[in-house]
């Protein structure tokens, strides 16, 4: 099965918050996006994540669609954020669908948060779902305007994250743009064959409404494929 680029897709780059980071959205990503949801019902085998704060269960995305964004990619992210000098490092990709029910949330997983603090890794969320499902929120911690976290402010982020985490109710779930202590930078709705694409310290979240179904079935649960794209210096 392969998993053919769009030849009507659409590429904006926002800029967000207060910092301007760029922020890579593309829609109408593949010609057919609904054969990677069949791939996901039929042929992907998700388990639990252990190692991981995301609250829900993954599977292997099939390689060709990972070479195939990838390839995509690579020319935006150089342009976009100028990094011409850097080299490919690794990319790894899954299929993730949310699972967590708010009240079994871990506290970590309750605030914004970064994937690392290195400004050569990208994330890319392609959204295979209904727009109802949410999108994604970016945030600024309030106490010390960070919207990123590199490695020289990752010690500050990470007193004042905890310093609130314990402030909390035990009971508050997913993260909303009321959260106290960060204030909401932007919010990208999510659409059936949406692409985001954002420096991996950027403060973000996924917005999870209210009633969003935690199913299991990729048919008809919060389905993303998450890619995680690392260069490095040579």
């Amino acid at each position: 099965m392969r998993f053919e680029p769009s030849p009507s897709s659409q590429l904006d780059i926002l800029k967000i918050g207060q910092e301007e980071a760029a922020l890579v959205q593309v829609d109408n990503v593949l010609q057919d996006p609904s054969a990677l949801v069949r791939y996901a019902a039929n042929e992907a085998e998700f388990i639990g994540v252990d190692s991981n704060l995301y609250p829900g269960i993954r599977a292997p995305m099939p390689l060709d669609y990972v070479e195939g964004v990838v390839r995509a990619l690579d020319p935006v992210i150089r342009n976009t954020y100028r990094i011409d000098g850097a080299k490919l490092a690794k990319a790894e990709c899954f299929f993730s669908i949310l699972t967590t029910a708010p009240s079994d949330l871990q506290p970590l997983q309750k605030v914004p948060h970064i994937d690392t603090t290195d400004s050569l890794h990208f994330a890319v969320v392609h959204y295979l779902y209904a727009a109802q499902l949410g999108g994604t929120a970016f945030y600024r911690q309030d106490k010390t305007g960070y919207e990123s976290v590199g490695p020289e402010r990752a010690a500050r982020w990470i007193d004042v994250r905890d310093a609130m985490l314990a402030q909390m109710p035990e009971m508050s779930g997913y993260m909303a743009p009321s959260t106290p202590g960060y204030t909401q930078t932007a919010h990208i709705e999510a659409r059936f064959d949406r692409l985001i694409l954002y420096r991996s310290n950027m403060l973000h979240s996924g917005v999870i409404p209210a009633d969003v179904p935690l199913d299991p079935d990729p048919r008809f649960g919060r389905l993303t494929a998450n890619l995680f794209i690392a260069y490095r210096r040579p």
